[in-house]
């Protein structure tokens, strides 16, 4: 059976309501933003794939490709999974890659969170 991809919102989730719980607060929060991307991108990516609309190639580049492929739709409803992935993938990258994170963990976490759930939301309505 197929990893259901949507399953590390779950964890996004459950890391962002607890997050001194499984380890080191931020920590877990950097991990919350980190998997809330994941749960859209690759929600995302295997929707487009499966629809015969690209085909990634295992690459760091499909990352790219996969957001352009939904920000320079034509329909709206495309544009906008586009751009919140792209905001998200921004987050994922400061929290998986900087040393000390502006602003605060727990807000950036939590909108990561629910922009990840809206565009699972809308790619579900596709």
């Amino acid at each position: 059976m197929s990893f259901d991809w949507a399953d590390y919102l779950k964890l996004a989730e459950a890391l962002t309501r607890d997050p001194s719980s499984p380890g080191p607060e931020e920590a877990s929060l950097r991990t919350a933003i980190s998997r809330a991307y994941y749960a859209a991108y690759r929600s995302a990516s295997n929707l487009a794939a499966s629809r015969g609309e690209l085909v990634p190639a295992g690459l760091a580049s499909d990352h790219g490709l996969v957001i352009n492929h939904f920000r320079y739709a034509a329909d709206p409803a495309r544009q906008k999974i586009g751009a919140g992935l792209s905001r998200l993938r921004g987050n994922r990258n400061k929290a998986d890659y900087d040393d000390v994170l502006s602003g605060r963990p727990a807000a950036t976490a939590q909108s990561s969170v629910t922009l990840a759930r809206n565009v699972l939301t809308a790619l579900g309505s596709l």
